[in-house]
């Protein structure tokens, strides 16, 4: 359960997603039986799992005048010790029960405690209840006290040593997953920021109409392009000018730009597909992010979820899960990509990795389900398509700056490709 308002004390408080947090405490504290829970720097409690309290010795601690204030004041220096030291620290309360602070730090700030324990290291001898008595004699309800006393955990030092070092272990996991955070919300706002001063320059130029679809259209075919061979930093750059773009050709209408946006999703979605994306998990892919577009207002908040998108798909291009051979894949792609120009062919990109043509040719089919000259071809075939736009080259022109001699065998390719031969396509442009 969430406790109070207390939060992290930090601009960033939500960032340890509490849900999260609480599911992570249950499963440590139903491994070892021992109670758990996070505070703030102040020393106040604002996550504990489930439905779990503190043991009725403590509540009875803690029900008593200023007893709540000392538990708080003594977590407060066990945390900053934990913190100093950036490890486990042992401490005993004011009431003689045992536990141990495990800081949460994000770098370099102190955000905070896991606290563990509530446990004895020995089992209750005349001693400790001599002791008890100095420490907590003047309770009101100090016989009720005593009777809860047998009632306490009781640990070996071992065994707390053990589960201080499994939590400390849970924590930094959990400060790992905070500081990913962290950095995907630096990255959004950056980008926001970058969207929201292009948005300003460009809200000058919109009366000029220097902006039209046709333009639109060709950068987003030359973008989707780049989808489909896999080039995210190209995708990535193109996508930025585009939404611009679009920004300026719709006037700023954001009833259009979301329609446009969500246009532009399905085509990436099936340009991702063509560069080898599972179909399944473009659609998943696809249905996750048009569920959230609906909630949102702010045109550079539509922009910041087509980056997004985009960059989930680009990350997928051609990335699906235990592909032991990635790495060289990819090599072999950038080569092609550096290299179409040239009459490169497997063997050339084999010798390239150091690699047989034979294992190559067996990782492309094993990793992208396509051979190494389909994937030429395409990274050609692209190219054409948008060389073929510029009247001043020939067709055999443009077969020679793709790598490919033979016009004959180029108009067969593209034909393949497109659907129609390179003239035709080149008519149709005008």
């Amino acid at each position: 359960m969430i406790v109070g308002h207390g939060g992290m004390n930090e601009p960033e408080e939500n960032l340890l997603d509490p849900n999260y947090l609480e599911e992570v405490l249950g499963s440590f504290s139903e491994a070892t039986g021992l109670k758990i829970e996070a505070i703030n720097n102040l020393g106040e409690t604002f996550a504990m799992p489930g439905n779990q309290d503190r043991c009725e010795f403590c509540q009875l601690i803690r029900s008593h005048p200023n007893g709540e204030k000392k538990c708080r004041d003594l977590y407060v220096r066990a945390s900053r010790e934990a913190s100093k030291w950036e490890e486990p620290y042992f401490f005993r309360c004011h009431a003689g029960l045992v536990m141990w602070a495990v800081p949460i730090v994000v770098n370099g700030s102190a955000l905070g405690s896991i606290i563990c324990g509530q446990v004895l290291l020995w089992e209750p001898d005349e001693y400790f209840f001599v002791e008890l008595k100095e420490l907590v004699g003047n309770l009101t309800n100090f016989e009720t006290l005593l009777k809860n006393v047998p009632n306490l955990e009781v640990v070996s030092p071992t065994r707390a040593q053990a589960a201080a070092d499994m939590l400390f272990v849970v924590v930094n996991h959990l400060v790992k997953r905070n500081i990913h955070v962290l950095e995907e919300i630096h990255k959004f706002r950056t980008q926001q920021q970058n969207i929201r001063e292009e948005l300003e320059t460009r809200k000058k130029e919109v009366s000029c109409g220097n902006y039209d679809y046709d333009s639109y259209m060709k950068n987003e075919r030359t973008f989707l392009r780049y989808i489909r061979l896999g080039n995210h930093a190209k995708a990535k750059s193109h996508l930025e000018s585009l939404l611009i773009d679009l920004y300026s050709i719709t006037l700023g209408d954001k009833l259009i730009i979301k329609y446009r946006l969500l246009e532009l999703s399905a085509l990436v979605s099936r340009a991702a597909i063509d560069g080898g994306i599972d179909v399944e998990r473009a659609v998943l892919i696809l249905n996750d992010y048009h569920k959230e577009v609906d909630k949102i207002d702010k045109i550079e908040e539509l922009f910041s979820w087509a980056n997004q998108i985009v960059e989930e798909f680009s990350n997928n291009v051609f990335t699906i899960t235990d592909k032991k051979h990635l790495g060289l894949v990819k090599s072999a792609r950038e080569y092609i990509m550096d290299n179409f120009h040239r009459p490169i062919d497997i063997e050339d990109i084999a010798q390239s990795l150091f690699i047989s043509s034979s294992h190559l040719s067996r990782l492309f089919r094993e990793e992208l389900d396509c051979t190494v000259n389909n994937y030429l071809t395409r990274v050609r075939i692209e190219k054409a398509v948008e060389l073929i736009k510029k009247p001043e080259l020939s067709v055999e022109q443009v077969s020679r700056a793709v790598g490919i001699k033979s016009q004959s065998y180029f108009t067969k390719i593209f034909k393949e490709y497109i659907g129609v031969t390179p003239l035709v396509y080149r008519n149709s442009l005008t």
